[in-house]
């Protein structure tokens, strides 16, 4: 059996690189139909290798790097004016158990992950009760609304 050819093809444009000659000082890409016609080259001779084009790579990389900034200022902004356990406790002003998805939709300003990791927290401290309903479940409390005694916190 043959060793294939190893062309490499861009993952965002479809375009593959030429190989690249002695006199040329920038790297050629063109499309897959051209490149396997002019180099004579059968569909079962070759093997992609996934890349970037230089276009790609740098549109890619501008985009990282605007998405980074907004989301460093972003959170600058957004850490100091929101406290999750306030917004959260003053959910159960209002409700007296609730589970983990009903509590998420209740905070909208907060994301999943903040929820989850606030409930966290404020069960480790005693200021919420988590009670297991079964099958991944937990209903979610404050522990003098609950009928079960309070466990000491380790």
């Amino acid at each position: 059996m043959n060793a294939a050819i190893v062309i490499p093809i861009c993952c965002v444009c479809n375009r593959v690189r030429e190989h690249l000659q002695p006199a040329a000082k920038q790297e050629e890409w063109n499309t897959l139909e051209g490149f396997l016609r002019t180099h004579h080259i059968s569909s079962g001779e070759y093997r992609l290798t996934h890349t970037y084009c230089p276009v790609c790579a740098e549109q890619f990389s501008t985009l990282g790097r605007a998405n980074a900034q907004t989301s460093i200022a972003d959170r600058a902004l957004s850490s100091p004016t929101i406290d999750a356990a306030a917004v959260i406790l003053d959910v159960f002003s209002s409700v007296q158990k609730c589970d983990l998805d009903m509590l998420v939709r209740a905070c909208p300003t907060l994301t999943w992950n903040q929820v989850f990791s606030e409930v966290d927290r404020l069960s480790r401290a005693g200021k919420l009760r988590l009670n297991y309903l079964g099958h991944g479940q937990y209903s979610i409390e404050l522990p003098e609304h609950s009928s079960l005694p309070v466990v000491a916190q380790v």
